[in-house]
């Protein structure tokens, strides 16, 4: 198989201008598809996460959670009066000039909020009961668009706030910023009003049941599960569009794999008389594609991590960014695309040459 090989290094290397091409051209259907994959990914680590032990009490017509909503201190004393001692208060609300650069403001019970959150200080430290106002934490997400660390002030809804900490939750709440609740309610004029309390399960109320007019029970993370099914259904129609540029590079590299195969016939033909089976036609065919691969993933992973994960960091909407997740699970799928159109590339050209019959191939028919 060595002469297969030098044959085929010499060919790709004569035309090494149309590799090339074909070279940058899988490399941006696979930094598409890198990209694609990590935000899905990304998608499903953030938005995927339903509380076992607590339930959210908010407007049957909104997402408490993360728009907000508007509850009295009654729907408190309703709670109680139902066998719930300390319903925790929050406000939930999306803060700024408008919903795309918006971000989102959770206003907490110092005192209660690390019962109901789970989080990890990146640096700085967490907010305390004995904290002095205009203080903030801010989700780790939130502070890469912001550009902001520790010590560093943050707007809010016209207002500096003091950076004391970097959390990470590994959910959306990595896009929020948190404050301490009576911070919220005199920025929003709230009065005593919060947006949603949050109860345990387990007691006099359950999930899905309306409380009083208007007012429901839901699991906690329910939310942002359902905003993450729709922020997904827009990365299903951009997967559409990366497969349909997938298909693009197949056909236009099984076209180039047959140009170069059919420039050659002759050599073929030489080879199968010499004993080589259809093999070796294979053999020749998957080094040259395997080439063209090669470089075509590393040009598209410097694209996607240098290019457009970069790029993508800037963008928000609805108060909610992404990070790309780089796992095992978004490379193999990566992976998995590309080795499928190296042997779909490869198989139109080595049917077709593979069932001439030597005459054919000599041009003797």
């Amino acid at each position: 198989m060595a002469a297969i090989f030098m044959l085929a290094m010499k060919d790709i290397l004569k035309k090494w201008n149309l590799a090339l091409i074909m070279a940058l051209l899988f490399s941006m259907t696979f930094a598409s598809f890198l990209t694609i994959i990590a935000y899905k990914n990304s998608l499903t680590d953030a938005y995927a996460h339903l509380s076992q032990n607590w339930l959210i009490v908010a407007k049957s017509d909104g997402v408490g959670e993360i728009h907000g909503s508007r509850l009295s201190p009654e729907v408190g004393e309703l709670l109680v009066s139902n066998g719930y001692v300390h319903p925790i208060p929050e406000i939930h609300q999306v803060v700024g000039t408008s919903l795309a650069t918006g971000m989102l403001m959770r206003g907490v019970s110092l005192d209660d909020y690390t019962k109901v959150s789970d989080f990890s200080m990146l640096s700085g430290s967490a907010l305390t009961p004995k904290d002095e106002p205009r203080l903030a934490m801010v989700g780790i997400t939130l502070a890469e668009i912001e550009k902001v660390t520790t010590g560093d002030e943050i707007r809010i809804r016209g207002r500096d706030f003091t950076v004391k900490g970097i959390f990470k939750t590994g959910t959306y709440q990595d896009n929020e910023v948190w404050i301490s609740l009576a911070d919220a309610q005199k920025l929003l004029n709230y009065g005593e009003d919060v947006s949603i309390y949050v109860i345990p399960d387990g007691g006099t109320f359950h999930e899905g049941q309306t409380i009083a007019e208007s007012i429901s029970v839901s699991r906690k993370g329910e939310t942002g599960s359902m905003l993450g099914g729709e922020i997904s259904s827009f990365y299903n129609y951009m997967g559409m569009v990366a497969i349909f540029a997938g298909v693009a590079t197949i056909f236009t590299l099984a076209n180039l794999l047959w140009r170069l195969a059919w420039l050659h016939r002759h050599e073929f033909g030489i080879i199968r008389t010499l004993g080589f089976g259809r093999w070796a036609l294979i053999y020749y065919l998957f080094i040259q594609a395997f080439l063209i691969l090669v470089t075509g993933l590393v040009v598209g992973s410097v694209l996607a991590v240098t290019v457009i994960f970069a790029r993508a960091q800037q963008l928000t909407a609805f108060g909610l960014g992404l990070s790309p997740v780089i796992n095992l699970q978004t490379i193999s799928m990566a992976l998995g695309v590309s080795i499928l159109i190296l042997f779909i590339g490869i198989a139109f050209p080595a049917i077709r040459i593979g069932q001439m019959s030597i005459p054919t191939l000599l041009g003797r028919d």
